[in-house]
């Protein structure tokens, strides 16, 4: 599994559709892993919207995360982690949820970019 990271716009898409190239995959989100065709890579994304609007518990959550996850799928994440605390409990439960969400994925994945405004940085895995 790979992981790219980075802010919101910070052109993580268009990063991960370029080092993918030619190779069959289905860009989607958790509530669309469904529509990959056999053979496809899955890169998923809108992890913290769909958490937002789940009604999974966390450990739910995150067996729902290991059951589509395989050595090609890619996960691409907004990093929440930065910035203002945000008033709201509802707000900073999210920005939890999905803190301890993206450790369990940064601990199971075989590689982690960070993308900085298009810019990789690799910070786990092959350079």
């Amino acid at each position: 599994m790979h992981v790219f990271i980075g802010g919101a716009y910070n052109g993580k898409t268009d990063y991960v559709r370029r080092w993918i190239g030619d190779k069959a995959a289905c860009f989607c989100t958790m509530d669309t892993t469904a529509t990959a065709q056999p053979g496809e890579s899955l890169v998923i994304s809108g992890l913290h919207e769909w958490l937002m609007h789940t009604n999974k518990t966390e450990t739910e959550a995150r067996d729902a995360v290991n059951q589509i996850s395989g050595s090609d799928t890619v996960f691409i994440l907004t990093d929440m982690g930065r910035g203002i605390v945000p008033l709201d409990a509802k707000q900073r439960d999210l920005r939890d949820r999905c803190g301890r969400l993206y450790q369990h994925l940064f601990a199971e994945a075989t590689s982690v970019t960070r993308i900085w405004y298009g810019i990789p940085h690799t910070i786990k895995g092959v350079k």
